[in-house]
């Protein structure tokens, strides 16, 4: 599904670092909803997920990525999760906006939604995200299988 020509996908850009963790500004759409989160997150957690989705799915586990705190200053969450025997991978995506936690839980926007992905762009997206834990610096982009 489509809204205003735009696609799904899932965009992870590095936007502030320092020696001990990176801020990464989060961009998701399914094509009809999207949204929008900075969230820190540090090259060991990131690093240690990519590596993990090396081969996914080899079986019918479920891989899951969270930045932040829910209802904190900001949180962002990727799930993984097969599905079907067309070899489709769901990508659950949770996000919160980064707002400080004095103000009330109902003022905070939150977005969940799900871009549906073929194998093979788990491969390129898992070798682009263990460069970018690394380096710290960059984006990196998962695109939805209507793109």
């Amino acid at each position: 599904m489509e809204a205003n020509g735009q696609k799904s996908f899932m965009k992870l850009e590095v936007i502030w670092k320092d020696d001990h963790m990176f801020e990464l500004r989060v961009t998701a759409s399914n094509g009809r909803y999207s949204g929008i989160t900075e969230v820190y997150d540090t090259t060991e957690s990131l690093a240690a997920f990519a590596n993990s989705l090396y081969g996914f799915p080899q079986h019918d586990g479920v891989l899951v990525h969270e930045a932040g705190e829910i209802d904190g200053y900001a949180y962002f969450q990727m799930k993984f999760c097969p599905f079907g025997n067309a070899g489709y991978i769901s990508v659950q995506v949770s996000l919160e906006e980064n707002i400080f936690p004095p103000y009330r839980e109902i003022e905070k926007v939150k977005l969940k939604l799900e871009i549906v992905v073929e194998r093979h762009a788990i491969d390129v997206y898992q070798k682009a995200l263990l460069q970018l834990a690394r380096k710290q610096e960059g984006a990196v982009t998962l695109y939805g299988r209507d793109n």
